[in-house]
């Protein structure tokens, strides 16, 4: 029987301990990985197989028995050897073998062999463009699904998930601890917030749950992600507190949170401060920094003496399963003292500044994607603890990131701080209270998943924007055909000047910056799109989704009030 290398090498630690008179060993791994495997090809050697007994059921081995060779899901009993998922050199040979040369293979399995197969079997019958056709193809072979499976799909489609969420998602018999029978199942984990399902698994039911019924998918976020914003509002405890704030952007259900924040991964990479001895390990991350973003490093090499001199406590660095960094970040607190190596970046920026941490850097191994997520989730943290955020990056990704989660952005600094050819652009976000924090999120849910707006209401929409541009002209206001609604040009005006009053004082910060927009293009007549994004310290793509949506904000309170 043919092992893979990461297989073989396991095989070989086993018998290297039987030869060492070691009487249980227990190999420990995920379903699909390939433990099976590893206990069929070591019972096929003769010489094993005279006086070593190999076991799926480690509840079946006692302390006189002969030696024995066990396989679990957890450790059980013995000396425990875990079960490495392969590698995609591995998948990719794999695949390849079995006759499927495509990527999606590698992006799905996860590592697991068993999920190999059955994705290179679908994909005979199913296009690899249709992902969503693939997975339900390659779940249906592996019948994994245990007795709930109804909540097993929902749970890979929130992510994270309590007793409570599950039952109001999933129709679930009450006549016994169903809860409990999915914590056993093979396929789920516990964490700080209920119950998760393990990847690849997560992603595969996602998937097929978002391409056979996309309306019951998206209803379940929804629900989600308001039910996750209810218990963040009224969370005390820090630790609860970061995981729902993680929830919240996962379930924002956007393609480039989900990408940047949350790739699919068995690991769960740890973020540590940086001690003062591993500042030679600083200085290679920061070499590596410079190389990946074409900085100079003369340059960046300045920086770093003075982010050791200034704010040597800012440094994080994230590590993959073997303790090892693989990444760090440089986000100091903003105090007085790190004034002195803020300015030199944020230069004309510096006195418009928020409170809170300063993210001058976030580098990390390009193959180590789940660990980059750790981290940048890990800078959102620090942000939402220390009340803002400064970034200032010159960056492409780190600036689309940035105005996808809808901060302000101030400008782009005078001078080329890195010396890389590129804008430093500064970026800002206000998290000094719980209410700015579910604020934020909202907007950003908003922005991620809101249905389309009806037909009516973009009407509705268009027409208001017609009708701003003439509110001060009763003559022309009563030309708007929106008067059929109103009655008459008057209670028109008064109703879009005091609507946009209302809405640039809410405590939401999306349609507060809505109206304030409005308020400034239209009522102040500051005819100059541009000039009152700058005036806002908003990005023209955030500005003009701003104004959408508070064009869409007026346009409902008209209809469901006249109508």
């Amino acid at each position: 029987m043919e092992l893979s290398t990461s297989q073989a090498s396991v095989s070989d630690q086993v018998k290297s301990l039987l030869a060492a008179g070691t009487r249980v060993i227990n190999l420990v791994g995920p379903i699909g990985v390939g433990k099976s495997t590893i206990l069929s090809a070591l019972a096929a050697d003769h010489c094993l197989s005279q006086t070593v007994t190999f076991l799926d059921d480690p509840a079946d081995v006692g302390p006189n028995d002969p030696p024995a060779v066990l396989a679990s899901r957890k450790p059980a009993h013995g000396v425990v050897i875990d079960v490495p998922r392969w590698t995609a050199p591995e998948v990719a040979e794999l695949a390849a073998r079995l006759g499927v040369d495509h990527d999606i293979v590698t992006v799905l399995s996860g590592g697991l062999p068993l999920v190999v197969g059955s994705l290179c079997r679908a994909l005979r019958e199913v296009p690899p463009d249709v992902p969503g056709a693939v997975a339900d193809r390659a779940l249906r072979e592996m019948r994994l699904e245990p007795r709930f499976a109804e909540a097993l799909a929902d749970l890979a489609v929130v992510g994270r998930a309590d007793e409570e969420l599950l039952t109001e998602l999933a129709e679930l018999p009450r006549d016994h601890d169903w809860f409990a029978d999915l914590a056993d199942s093979c396929l789920v984990t516990a964490t700080t917030t209920g119950l998760a399902v393990i990847e690849p698994f997560r992603t595969l039911l996602d998937l097929r749950y978002r391409w056979r019924e996309p309306v019951a998918h998206r209803t379940a976020i929804t629900k989600a992600a308001v039910r996750t914003r209810r218990l963040l509002a009224a969370a005390t405890d820090s630790e609860i507190r970061q995981a729902l704030t993680e929830q919240s952007l996962f379930l924002t259900d956007d393609p480039l949170v989900r990408q940047s924040l949350f790739p699919p991964s068995n690991q769960d990479p740890r973020v540590r401060k940086a001690s003062p001895d591993e500042y030679d390990e600083i200085a290679v991350f920061v070499r590596e920094w410079a190389r990946q973003g074409g900085l100079n490093p003369a340059r960046t090499n300045r920086m770093l003496d003075d982010w050791l001199t200034h704010a040597a406590d800012g440094f994080n660095l994230v590590c993959g399963p073997d303790g090892h960094p693989v990444g760090m970040s440089f986000t100091p607190r903003i105090t007085d003292d790190t004034m002195a190596v803020i300015e030199p970046i944020t230069q004309q920026h510096t006195g418009s500044l928020v409170d809170g941490a300063f993210v001058g850097m976030a580098v990390c191994d390009p193959r180590q994607p789940a660990a980059h997520a750790a981290l940048l989730r890990h800078v959102l943290t620090v942000g939402v603890q220390h009340g803002g955020l400064v970034i200032a990056t010159p960056s492409p990704q780190y600036q689309a990131l940035s105005r996808r989660f809808g901060f302000d952005h101030p400008g782009a600094a005078r001078r080329d701080p890195y010396d890389c050819g590129r804008d430093s652009e500064i970026f800002t976000q206000d998290f000094v209270t719980w209410d700015r924090v579910t604020g934020w999120l909202d907007g950003l849910a908003a922005a991620g998943v809101a249905p389309p707006v009806p037909a009516d209401v973009r009407w509705c929409a268009a027409e208001i924007r017609k009708a701003l541009d003439h509110v001060g002209d009763s003559v022309k206001l009563a030309r708007s055909p929106l008067v059929v609604i109103t009655g008459t040009p008057e209670v028109l005006h008064d109703f879009l000047t005091t609507a946009i009053t209302e809405l640039a004082g809410a405590r939401n910060q999306t349609t507060s910056q809505a109206g304030h927009i409005l308020h400034a293009y239209y009522l102040r007549r500051r005819r100059d799109h541009v000039g009152v994004a700058n005036q806002l310290h908003l990005s023209r793509a955030t500005y003009f989704r701003r104004l959408d949506h508070g064009l869409v904000e007026l346009a409902t309170r008209l209809l469901s009030r006249w109508t």
